[in-house]
């Protein structure tokens, strides 16, 4: 497999998930006494990834303790530090640390996705970058009724007829030449979009995202099945 650059993004400050984030960045948050980011660069590690440029701002000094006490030895890490800026400002900033195909994360999202399948599907469409997609799901119980009133079904919180951007998006070097300055990430993906340059690899498998403290106590039970098929992954 082709080894990839990894750019991680890790400087947002969490406020949704206060009071977890009154001393950690978000990215640094504990599941199972270890925190987010730990499991989303041993994944991407294993996945083919060597290099990591790590964006940080919100308490970036904690993410460079972090990185200091748990990378492996031949794990190659960057940390920027841009301060209180976009994503995509911080996407520039990494610019000039990336030659090629590089995958852009967020720190706070983790997923099994193939990134055999992701980089087919980005092959495949020509695309400056594929972003992966994942199933929207109601977190509400919907109910199912005719023009009387009379209700024919229940459906407890089912899939929508949706997809949501969870990033792990493949990114050609290109990209950048559509970053500004100052703009935001939907500034930034709406460009490639109307250009017809962007496109999406769905993605149905496990995906555990913290935003609040309802998501951070379900990944809490989520993530200990989140490497039952890979023994001896989580040390």
């Amino acid at each position: 497999m082709e080894a990839l650059t990894a750019i991680l993004l890790c400087g947002g400050k969490g406020k949704r998930l206060k009071p977890l984030t009154n001393n950690l960045p978000k990215p640094l948050v504990p599941v199972n006494n270890k925190p987010l980011l730990f499991y989303l660069m041993n994944y991407l590690y294993k996945a083919g990834v060597e290099k990591f440029i790590v964006c940080t701002g919100y308490k970036a000094g904690a993410i460079e303790k972090f990185i200091q006490d748990y990378i492996e030895p031949e794990w190659d890490v960057t940390c920027i530090n841009s301060g209180d800026v976009s994503m995509t400002d911080r996407i520039i900033d990494a610019r000039k640390y990336i030659s090629g195909q590089t995958l852009i994360c967020y720190g706070d999202t983790i997923a099994n996705v193939d990134i055999e399948a992701l980089k087919e599907d980005h092959k495949k469409s020509s695309a400056l970058a594929t972003l992966t997609t994942y199933p929207l799901q109601s977190p509400f119980g919907i109910v199912n009724s005719d023009t009387s009133g009379k209700i024919s079904a229940f459906e407890e919180k089912p899939v929508l007829p949706y997809w949501i951007n969870i990033g792990f998006m493949l990114c050609e070097i290109e990209v950048f030449e559509f970053l500004e300055p100052g703009s935001t990430m939907v500034d930034f993906l709406t460009e490639l979009a109307g250009a017809g340059k962007l496109f999406a690899h769905q993605h149905s498998g496990r995906h555990i995202t913290v935003n609040n403290e309802k998501e951070w106590a379900l990944a809490e039970n989520e993530i200990v099945g989140f490497y039952t098929d890979m023994e001896g992954y989580i040390t």
